[in-house]
Parts: C-alpha cells; structure tokens; sequence
C-alpha cells in the first residue's frame, strides 16, 4: 500500500512537470511496469520480464482515441446533415472519395482512393494494404494523405476530398487540441493541404461512400496494389459505380 501511495504521488508530481502529451506515455508506461510487477509478486516468479512495448502503445491508442472522440462536437448534426448517397461535385471539378479498412481474422489493413467528375465518371481507382497503423482512425488519415498524394501524381486537380470518418476529417479540420498519434497524422496532411486553397475535405456517411468502403475491403485481400483508369475496371467495380450514381 505504501508503495502504490508513493507511485500516486510520483505520477501527480510528473503531471504537474510535463505536457499531456509525454505525461500520457509516462502513465502507459508507469501501468504496465506496476502490472508487471504485480504478476511477479502474486504469481511467485522472480524471473525478469520485458514490458510489452507493443501493449502499451495499443493502451496508449485507445485512451487517445476515445479522449479524442469525445472532444469532437456536434456529430449528431454532421451525420443529419451529410447526404445519404452519393453526390456529384460542381460541374468540372473531380472529387475524391477515400476508406480505410481492417480485418479482424486477417489483422490487415488497407486503404483505398476513388476520382470521380461531376458526370460520375470514375477517373481513378487505387487501393493497397498498410503496415499496422497506431488505430483505424490513423488508417483514415493516412488514406486521406495517400490518396492527394496520388491524385498529385496522376495530375488530378481535385476540389473535394470526403471521407466517412468523422475523428479523421474534424482531427484535420478543426484541430482543438493535441491528439497525439492521431494529431501526428493530422497535422502532416493539413500541412499538405495548406497551399491548396481551392480543395475542401469534407465527412460523408457510410452510405455515400459505397465504392471506396467496397474497394478497401477488397484490397485488404488483394496480394498486391492495384491502380486502374476507366478502361481497365473489372466488372465488379463497374457494376458499385453504376449503383452508386443518383440523377444529377
């Protein structure tokens, strides 16, 4: 008992002396040391044990992300007002529509990127698996990143970027706060976006976001990146476009 008080007073002590920020990776670390420690003492081992890094940065994730969650106001009205389908941008502009997926038996991730004009006509598919990123929010923002990188590449003017992921498009959006791994992510792709004036990233629903959500779950399963123009869509794909058109 007299142990743990001095631990509380140590991590009031270190709060008090660090930012948020690095107080939060203090605390992650300081749980598991003491977590480890009581393993040892109650199971009898003396043996010396590593600290899970990787369990600690998943603890770490989590914590941000549900903190980062409940900063972010006036979801109930984002939701009401984004469209239910999808909806073509102004006449000569491109939009960009992007998804990010996971799957739980695989522990894959993957990220995908659509252009389409304001006839619906889909320009550019593009989609690949990920390295394991910090949460699926941090997946989101990366697909936002990847897919204006290449858009940039292919020399694509687009003027609109959506996404479904509400954390991601108001972490880069409205950045109230620092949100750590999240906030990392959030700020690179605002930097990226500062000297583009004219582009807009905007949250869609789930529902007006059909044919990235469908190319990122395929890609997660694809043994390598794919890229394809409008001549070269398989007839899958071709067939979620045709569905996913509304009348202008």
């Amino acid at each position: 008992m007299v142990r743990m008080m001095e631990m509380f007073d140590i991590t009031l002590w270190m709060k008090s002396k660090l930012n948020r920020k690095d107080f939060e990776f203090f605390a992650t670390r300081t749980y598991a040391v003491w977590m480890e420690r009581l393993r040892t003492v109650h199971n009898n081992d003396s043996k010396k044990k590593m600290i899970n890094v990787e369990w600690c940065e998943t603890m770490l994730c989590g914590y941000q992300e549900a903190r980062t969650s409940m900063l972010i106001s006036a979801s109930t009205r984002e939701h009401i007002s984004s469209p239910s389908r999808w909806i073509a941008p102004p006449i000569n502009q491109l939009r960009l529509d992007v998804d990010a997926a996971y799957n739980v038996n695989s522990n894959r991730y993957a990220i995908d990127c659509v252009v389409r004009n304001h006839e619906g006509q889909t320009l550019l598919a593009f989609g690949k698996q990920i390295t394991k990123p910090p949460s699926i929010v941090s997946a989101e923002l990366i697909a936002i990143e990847e897919g204006f990188q290449m858009t940039q590449t292919q020399n694509l003017r687009i003027n609109q970027i959506t996404s479904d992921s509400l954390m991601a498009v108001q972490a880069v959006t409205s950045p109230a706060e620092d949100f750590g791994y999240t906030g990392a992510f959030a700020t690179k792709i605002r930097n990226l976006l500062a000297n583009h004036a004219h582009l807009k990233l905007e949250h869609v629903l789930c529902t007006a976001n059909g044919v990235a959500h469908s190319l990122a779950s395929f890609a997660i399963s694809s043994p390598s990146p794919f890229m394809w123009n409008c001549v070269e869509f398989p007839v899958w794909l071709v067939k979620l476009i045709i569905e996913d058109l509304i009348p202008f």
